[in-house]
């Protein structure tokens, strides 16, 4: 049992290298919530949360509100893993909810002294993630295919969703440019028909592609199961899975390969490891992605990926797409797409960039 003697909550707003463009719409920066958690030793833990008024249905202002009910709910409360999950479910915000679960991890596996993907599970010691090309005109993403793999990756994640002609075409050129030998994942965020997705699956087998994500809309899951029926490519959900009931929604009707795990969407790192498991007894493999954490959220879904056998596929990139990081020592390393979270206790965070950080909200003994 950890209690929690002191909260902090703070706001972090990070800018986007260049605007960030997909489906569902364009992002020129990251509004995030942090919180400190500190237990009665003087432990911390830190987590983040990145809201999203388009997948989770937030707004900022939600977010901290809902914060602060749950930092008044859990101090000077003994808690455990279990007990903080029942709590932060009832919240209207799940990114609130992650940034208070992942705070909580990072301090329970800091108080044990070791990396927190050994405490959940410790499958492997790294992960390989891909890195993704926002939506572009076809020959912007085939120079940026190109860049990236020059920089070591040997996985893309390419943005569609409009036009399946132009659609089409970006995957075309991108192929001309990098060749046979690099991995190719395709995310429409909704952007399809059901028509328009069988289609596009038939014509994307001829370019090697390895997974087609959230190609219809989230509530369609009977559209889902039509395009996973017809493609003889890999169907994840991202959109429609953000709980463990929906994976047993999905499993029931045979709608998808692939469950898409963020931490955003599951409330944290204990609703990851709930989806994960139901996964898993369905027969469904797991990806693990992000929406605009920084490597501070980032790095914890790094080390649920390296903990759980069930996570094969990962997407964890979005700090890398910022032109601006809250980390300055610490956290998730990556070289040549390997990431790697590293040995030390908790999540391994060494140092943040307070100036970076504006504070919301105190409780508590900090």
């Amino acid at each position: 049992m950890v209690r929690i003697s002191g909260v902090e909550i703070y706001h972090e707003k990070i800018r986007y290298k260049e605007p960030f463009r997909i489906a569902l719409g364009t992002s020129t920066e990251s509004n995030n919530i942090v919180v400190r958690l500190v237990d009665s030793s003087g432990n911390e833990g830190w987590g983040e949360g990145s809201p999203s008024r388009a997948i989770l249905g937030e707004t900022l202002d939600l977010v901290f509100e809902e914060a602060k009910k749950i930092a008044a709910e859990i101090l000077g409360k003994d808690l455990d893993s279990e007990g903080l999950y029942e709590i932060v479910m009832k919240s209207k915000s799940p990114s609130a909810a992650a940034a208070f679960d992942i705070a909580f991890h990072d301090l329970k596996a800091k108080r044990l002294g070791v990396p927190l993907y050994k405490l959940l599970g410790g499958y492997r010691s790294s992960i390989e993630t891909d890195i993704t090309i926002g939506i572009m005109e076809p020959d912007e993403v085939a120079e940026r295919a190109e860049k990236y793999v020059k920089m070591g990756f040997k996985v893309l994640k390419i943005k569609l969703g409009e036009k399946p002609e132009k659609d089409l075409l970006r995957i075309e050129k991108v192929r001309e440019r990098i060749g046979d030998k690099i991995g190719i994942r395709v995310d429409a965020n909704q952007g399809w028909s059901v028509e328009e997705a069988i289609y596009m699956a038939e014509q994307l087998e001829s370019f090697n592609v390895e997974l087609i994500e959230q190609p219809v809309k989230w509530n369609d899951f009977e559209g889902l199961a039509k395009v996973r029926k017809a493609s003889n490519i890999p169907v994840a959900a991202d959109e429609s899975a953000k709980t463990p009931s929906d994976v047993v929604k999905l499993a029931k009707i045979d709608a998808v390969d692939i469950v898409n795990i963020k931490l955003m969407k599951t409330r944290g790192i204990w609703g990851a490891i709930k989806v994960a498991a139901v996964s898993e007894a369905a027969g469904i493999e797991n990806m693990i992605g992000c929406m605009g954490e920084t490597r501070l959220g980032i790095t914890a879904a790094v080390h649920v990926s390296q903990a759980l056998a069930n996570i094969t596929i990962n997407d964890l990139d979005s700090d890398l797409l910022h032109g601006e990081e809250v980390v300055i020592e610490g956290g998730a390393s990556i070289s040549n797409g390997v990431r790697r979270a590293g040995d030390r206790p908790g999540l391994g965070i060494v140092k943040l960039d307070m100036s970076k950080l504006r504070l919301i909200s105190r409780y508590g003994k900090v």
